[in-house]
């Protein structure tokens, strides 16, 4: 029976980094994100078990040119590793949505950092944490549709007087924190890079966890995007005059295929 209850170790944690010919073209790798490549995926894969989709486009103009903020973040949540691996891998339509990444995003090492993906591990304040690797902090399988999921991107400070290993730590722990003592919190996702770190969470209120908030302002770290996703309908595939969905830079998008 189709459930719309996932665990965290479902969840693909992906990090994107635009083409080099969309460095200077903003305008057309939002046209590729909004008419292409956002709605292809709950077309094409929700059939084969997605279950979630939470894209945002990172807005950065004021960051300086030394970090390198990835252009697009999303959760992109399947039951299981097993069916993500089975929709992506074993099927035509998967292989084709995999090769369609490579029109929009940067896979190559050079001065465009190379996109990636994983799943996130389960986090204690034992953990030794490691750049990159996702972690999540309840397990507990929900369904992120009937939640308010925020997501909050930041840098850290440039003036050498911080240590991002010890700040990234110390918010993680945070985050540990709050998963046990806020009951509106129900998930919490994090990854962190030496540059920068993400969360998104899952919440029954519309408000950002206070423990998770104080730890960045304690690390002095800069918030770049704060923001809920949306709730946004994507026509069936093979809609006629389809033409996708506007997507804008600091949007952040909980993408539904309609009925």
């Amino acid at each position: 029976m189709k459930t719309n209850l996932i665990t965290p170790n479902g969840i693909r944690v992906w990090q994107g980094y635009r083409r080099p010919e969309f460095i200077d073209n903003t305008e057309g790798f939002l046209n590729k994100l909004g008419q292409i490549f956002i709605p292809i995926t709950v077309q094409l894969m929700t059939p084969m078990g997605l279950r979630m989709y939470y894209p945002a486009v990172v807005s950065s103009p004021n960051v300086s040119h030394t970090v390198k903020l990835p252009d697009e973040i999303a959760l992109v949540g399947y039951p299981s590793q097993e069916t993500y691996q089975e929709a992506s891998h074993q099927t035509v339509a998967g292989r084709a949505y995999s090769s369609l990444h490579e029109t929009v995003f940067n896979f190559t090492p050079g001065d465009v950092p190379s996109s990636f993906s994983s799943f996130p591990m389960a986090y204690s304040n034992h953990t030794q944490s490691q750049w990159k690797t996702p972690y999540y902090f309840s397990g507990e399988a929900i369904d992120w549709h009937d939640l308010y999921i925020g997501v909050i991107v930041w840098t850290w400070p440039e003036d050498g007087k911080c240590d991002p290993y010890r700040s990234s730590t110390t918010i993680l722990n945070a985050c540990d924190k709050a998963i046990s003592s806020n009951h509106h919190l129900f998930e919490v996702i994090a990854v962190m890079q030496e540059n920068y770190g993400i969360i998104w969470f899952a919440s029954d209120v519309l408000s950002w966890p206070d423990t998770i908030i104080q730890a960045l302002t304690d690390n002095q770290c800069s918030v770049v995007m704060q923001a809920f996703h949306d709730t946004t309908n994507i026509s069936p595939l093979f809609s006629e005059d389809d033409s996708g969905i506007q997507v804008s830079a600091g949007q952040a998008l909980d993408v539904r295929l309609s009925s």
